[in-house]
């Protein structure tokens, strides 16, 4: 259908990553309040000032800057709160911008904490995304109508953005959480999958990649994972925290995720795992 979009957004607490059919684009995800400038500095081509209903402020690499209470960053287990539905509401204009569309009516599949994959959870993100949405970006009115969504669990969503068959893990590491997931002929097994609450920002030292790879076994161990599993690393921080992982499991791997586009497909980070995963769902559930 000409004017509806199908997207994949994973809405993190570091970076919004955004994947369709044209391509992905993504964004620091920091928010804090609204004022007034004297000096009109530009942070980054992410910088955006921003109302949606009665809560104005700015998103992007010019809050990273200007919080005025440091990281105004929501971390948790859960992704059911006002901010990721800014986040959202900014990553479906920013991809319309940047692609150049004019589309009214929009379906997503978002993510949510393994742990917290929970109806009710669930819910609450589908009533705050399911509307009609109009709000203001850089003195810019934006309209569009979000018809559905769907929730993924993080980590296993991830797997579908360049699924095998084999038996796999999958570590999903994040700014807020680290996730776990087993994958068993295309299956998310429950029993052997979570969410550890914690991240790479959370962490007092940000670079103590040792630190969290440990943390990451010793969840794997409760979770009966062997050190001779075939694992999957995805997250931003993919690619430094890959030595330190290898220190624990015997067949580790960057997780690449591949978004087939009309006449190719591109070949991408790690950090793009669960967004393009998200989009593979939803083009078989919103087709």
């Amino acid at each position: 259908m000409e004017n509806h979009l199908i997207l994949g957004i994973d809405a993190g607490n570091h970076r919004v990553k955004i994947a369709g059919l044209h391509g992905v684009d993504s964004f620091k995800s920091n928010i804090c309040g609204w004022f007034e400038r004297d000096i009109k500095e530009q942070f980054g081509n992410d910088d955006m000032e921003f109302q949606v209903g009665n809560r104005k402020g700015f998103a992007g690499t010019i809050a990273q800057f200007e919080d005025e209470f440091g990281d105004g960053t929501t971390y948790g287990d859960s992704k059911a709160h006002e901010d990721t539905k800014i986040r959202i509401l900014l990553g479906i204009y920013r991809y319309m911008l940047k692609f150049n569309l004019q589309i009214d009516h929009i379906s997503i599949i978002t993510g949510q904490p393994i742990k917290q994959h929970k109806e009710s959870e669930k819910n609450k993100i589908s009533e705050m995304l399911i509307d009609t949405h109009e709000f203001t970006v850089n003195n810019s009115k934006v309209k569009f109508t979000i018809d559905k969504v769907g929730i993924s669990p993080e980590g296993s969503g991830a797997f579908w953005s360049n699924p095998v068959n084999d038996a796999i893990r999958i570590i999903d590491v994040g700014s807020g959480t680290v996730n776990m997931a087993t994958i068993s002929d295309r299956r998310h097994i429950h029993k052997s999958s979570g969410t550890m609450n914690t991240g790479i920002e959370t962490l007092r030292n940000k670079n103590d990649y040792e630190a969290i790879s440990r943390a990451i076994f010793q969840q794997a161990t409760k979770l009966k994972w062997n050190k001779n599993d075939t694992v999957y690393v995805c997250g931003g921080v993919t690619l430094l925290l890959l030595p330190f992982i290898q220190n624990y499991f015997v067949n580790v791997i960057a997780l690449q995720p591949k978004l087939k586009r009309e006449y190719d497909t591109l070949v991408l980070e790690p950090t793009y795992a669960n967004a393009v995963g998200f989009y593979n769902i939803a083009k078989g559930v919103f087709k």
